[in-house]
């Protein structure tokens, strides 16, 4: 019987086995492509398939056990996929450049084109386009099959700890010593929001050892801590309202939507709009004086809110039922306390509580944390990458694509469309920077 087992080696020797096990490891295990993408999110998917469409062998490296995991759950579970309005005033960046270039060339029509070309009908809701199936797994299972028709390579639970210049172009490892080379690297593995879809910030730091300037992410799109009475009183209540950040005394963005009362603050719909400058000042800026005014009563001026209320309080109605089908029955126990003191008239008394209930200042001392943040502000310095091609400026062959970039939409499909389009621009650039931008 064949004798399979390895010699002992003499200490001596013992080095220079390694290393020749090494190097003879490193040979059967190395592949190269034409282009590596490091992330199998949104702007991933895409930037592959845009690569591999112009004949690139293209290689995915996905961290997690699957593709597109954070896509299933964007929208609601719906997939936002776009915006009717892909304007430039929808972003914030350190620099708009790529914004108005990238939307430019690949805009909202392209975008739709793009996914009706792989089988997916779309419909338009208040200018948010969803798959008509409502169904964000609809989007990734059409992503998929383009994935699988045109080959591209897919590493999954590939952690990339490493990537750097080659001879060849670019080494990419992953921690389990796993690795492959490429001619061009798109880094499109996203910030920091929701890390247990595969967004861990692991991204920013290979654009940091690349030499990139990273602007610090913070949450955004995210519910705030606050310490008040009301939050406690009306704990689990949602109700319209007109929301305005304020920082240091001024106004920092306003927005209408539904706010949502918690044990630990606030959320809902206009509170999330308004989140991202609240975050910057302070988890960024440290700023010292952060709040969000509600407007609880939107739908009506203070001028005929404080003659309702006159009107039923000189018809004899007791404070906690002033706000009776105006407010919502939880207000009953809190009107008394937002009433001014002593006896005032009347008129003062109306005056008083329209005013409150108008202009409510809550103190924010903080926000929930990345797991529940829908997007990152931060990332990348967008001045860093070549508008046209997303190419970076620091490391020719590196592109970027997506979240990792400090380019940040609104709430309604913003987001996506940037990681449609910016993967198409990546993915199109990727080898050949001049490539037509089509689709």
């Amino acid at each position: 019987m064949t004798d399979n087992t390895i010699p002992k080696l003499p200490p001596s020797n013992l080095g220079i086995a390694l290393t020749v096990t090494k190097i003879v490891s490193y040979i059967i295990m190395l592949r190269c492509f034409d282009v590596a993408v490091v992330g199998g999110g949104a702007a991933g998917l895409v930037a592959a398939i845009s690569a591999a469409r112009k004949g690139d062998s293209t290689l995915i490296c996905e961290r997690l056990s699957r593709l597109g995991k954070k896509l299933l759950v964007t929208g609601g579970g719906r997939c936002n996929l776009t915006n009717e309005n892909l304007a430039p005033e929808c972003f914030t960046a350190t620099d708009k450049s790529p914004v108005e270039s990238v939307f430019g060339r690949i805009g909202n029509e392209d975008i739709q084109h793009f996914f009706r070309g792989l089988g997916l009908e779309v419909y338009s809701e208040g200018g948010r386009v969803f798959p008509v199936t409502n169904q964000a797994s609809s989007v990734l299972h059409v992503l998929d099959m383009e994935i699988r028709r045109l080959g591209i390579a897919v590493e999954l639970g590939f952690e990339t700890s490493i990537v750097e210049p080659s001879a060849f172009g670019f080494r990419i490892e992953a921690g389990s010593a796993r690795m492959v080379e490429a001619h061009s690297v798109i880094l499109a593995a996203g910030g920091r929001a929701y890390p247990a879809l595969g967004s861990d910030g692991s991204g920013l730091r290979l654009a940091r050892k690349l030499g990139h300037h990273i602007i610090p992410p913070v949450p955004s799109a995210v519910p705030l801590l606050v310490h008040d009475k009301m939050c406690h009183v009306l704990q689990g209540q949602k109700m319209l309202t007109r929301a305005t950040a304020m920082i240091d005394g001024k106004p920092a963005g306003t927005a209408e939507g539904d706010v949502l009362f918690t044990q630990y603050g606030l959320s809902g719909t206009a509170v999330l709009d308004v989140s991202e400058s609240l975050s910057i000042a302070l988890h960024r800026d440290k700023a010292k004086h952060v709040a969000i005014v509600l407007d609880l009563v939107p739908f009506m001026t203070q001028e005929a809110l404080a003659a309702e209320f006159g009107r039923r309080i000189k018809a004899g109605w007791v404070d906690g039922e002033l706000g009776a089908g105006i407010l919502p029955y939880k207000f009953a126990a809190l009107i008394p306390e937002i009433l001014p003191k002593g006896h005032p008239d009347q008129t003062k008394k109306a005056q008083a509580l329209a005013a409150a209930l108008k202009a409510r200042r809550f103190t924010v001392h903080g926000t929930r944390g990345w797991n529940e943040a829908e997007f990152t502000s931060g990332g990348v310095d967008a001045g860093e990458v070549d508008p046209r091609t997303l190419e970076s400026r620091l490391r020719k062959g590196v592109f970027f694509a997506g979240e990792i970039l400090d380019i940040q939409g609104k709430r309604g499909g913003f987001n996506l469309a940037w990681a449609w389009a910016s993967g198409l621009v990546a993915g199109l650039s990727a080898t050949d920077p001049t490539s037509r931008y089509s689709v």
